[in-house]
Formats: structure tokens, sequence, C-alpha cells
């Protein structure tokens, strides 16, 4: 049963939110967009100690019955990513089509080099299809929110091994998720907007600081929002699109995960008459 903890907010100003997320660009002959110099500057750094990441142990096999397990090695084993890649690869940027070669790509590690990821849900429901080994279809969003440019790299499972087949390149406006992309940016970007996009009561789920092994449950207020707001990525963001997608939906459910130690922040928003709400978080 919920309960107001505004007396325990001294004891909560410490909890912790998430580091800033941000990643490294395409092989440089496809279309780019322009990459903010954090993203930049972790390109160069992160190319140094590659090597770190790539693995030549053979995939389980029971890897590619979920599309998170395969995604995970696909990114961090450059054997694996070139094995299970349909070249000439399509390069779909609309109005131009392009193909790559094998001996031509870069290998794509996308998140695994910033320590976490972001996942954007229509409801509930749609969260438990990352368990479903019936998906047969998957989308990896790259999006990078400064330019309002999302590359989607295309997979599917076909004899039961997941592979890529297509790259497309697109403009924030033609993506599903365009309007609470557009929202969210401006959320982490601007202090004031955020403060105005949140509910009067905001639902909170998070560690009891009495308790190591307890959760607690209370309401947030805007006036308190200050000392329980999460870190949030503002420039290079992914998603993963299992199966299909509610463009009708209302709900948008933000998660960032920890990679190496499986922590989770999720918030959730509403719509209401044509403005999303921050109406949920859950640390």
């Amino acid at each position: 049963m919920k309960s107001s903890f505004y007396a325990c907010l001294l004891a909560m100003m410490m909890v912790a939110g998430c580091r800033d997320g941000s990643g490294r660009r395409f092989i440089g002959e496809l279309v780019t967009p322009d990459a903010s110099p954090q993203v930049e500057a972790v390109a160069e750094e992160d190319e140094d100690d590659s090597d770190e990441l790539i693995a030549e142990e053979p995939m389980p096999m029971a890897a590619d019955e979920l599309f998170d397990d395969f995604i995970f090695n696909f990114a961090s084993n450059r054997r694996l990513q070139l094995e299970r890649i349909d070249f000439p690869l399509i390069i779909n940027s609309g109005s131009k089509v392009d193909t790559v070669q094998k001996d031509e790509w870069e290998m794509e590690r996308f998140f695994m080099q910033q320590g976490e990821y972001t996942l954007i849900f229509d409801s509930e429901d749609q969260k438990e299809l990352v368990k479903d080994t019936a998906v047969s279809h998957a989308i990896v969003e790259k999006i990078f929110l400064d330019s309002e440019f999302i590359r989607q790299y295309l997979f599917s499972r076909k004899s039961g091994q997941w592979r890529l087949y297509e790259v497309r390149n697109q403009t924030l406006p033609k993506n599903p998720n365009a309007s609470f992309i557009a929202f969210y940016h401006q959320f982490v970007s601007d202090s004031a907007f955020q403060r105005e996009s949140l509910a009067n009561e905001i639902d909170f789920t998070g560690p009891d600081p009495d308790d190591d092994f307890s959760q607690m449950e209370g309401v947030i207020t805007p006036d308190f929002w200050d000392a329980f707001a999460p870190e949030l990525p503002q420039h290079l963001i992914f998603n993963i699109v299992y199966g299909q997608q509610d463009v009708s939906s209302t709900e948008k459910i933000f998660l960032l995960r920890g990679i190496a130690n499986g922590q989770e922040t999720e918030v959730t928003f509403q719509q209401e008459d044509g403005c999303w709400k921050l109406t949920k978080l859950t640390e």
C-alpha cells in the first residue's frame, strides 16, 4: 500500500541516478548524421580498446532463441557479426539505396561500449516480448537526438538463426516514435520544460534507505522532483523494437538498463491532451 514519504526526503536525496550514454558513429562512407562532440570523443577513445570486447568463441546455440541474447553476442564478436550479415548488405536511405560488401563492413558495437542501453515500450504488455521466443523480427534503433536522425538495423530469424539483412537511415519524423522522441529530447535538455512535463503526482518505487533488500513506494510531487530525478542520456539513445509497434499508444515506458550490473531505471510517460507527462519512476 502506498504511503507518503516526504519525511524520508533527506534520506532519499542520495538515490543514485544513471549515467549519461553516448556511442560511436557508423562506417564513414555511408550517410552519417552530425554526431555531437561527446559522441565523437567516445568513438576515438573506445577504438583503442576495442579488442577487449571482441571474443572469438562460438556463440551458444541457445542464444538464438531470444534476440537479447543474440544481439549482445553479435555486438561483441567480430567473427559472428560477419557470419550473421546478409552481404551485400542493403543500406536504404529512402531516396537512395546502396550496398556494403563484407570487406567494407566496419564492426558495429551498438551500446556495448557505454555500459548501458535504453528501450522504449508502448505498454507493460510489450515488455514481455523481450522474453518471447516466438519473436522472429527485431529492429535495433540508434537514435541521434541532436541531429534528429535514426539508423535502424533490421534483423530476422531464419532457419533458427538471427541475421542482419538491412540498414535503414531515416529522419526523425518518419519514425513511429517521432512524437515521443522529440518530446524526450526536450525533456532531458530543458529543465523548465521538464518541470512542466511532470504529473501532479508521480508514482515512485525505489530502494528503501533503511533496508538494502526492500523497496519502498510513495508519491513524488513536482516540488520534490529534483531530489529524485534520474540522469538520462541526452545525445544518443538506443531502442529495440520486438515485432510490432503500437503507433496509437498513449503510454511510453523508457527503460535505462546497465549492461554489467543489471541496474534499471524505468520512467513512464502518459499522453494527456496531446502532451506527454511523466507519471511514474521506478528504480
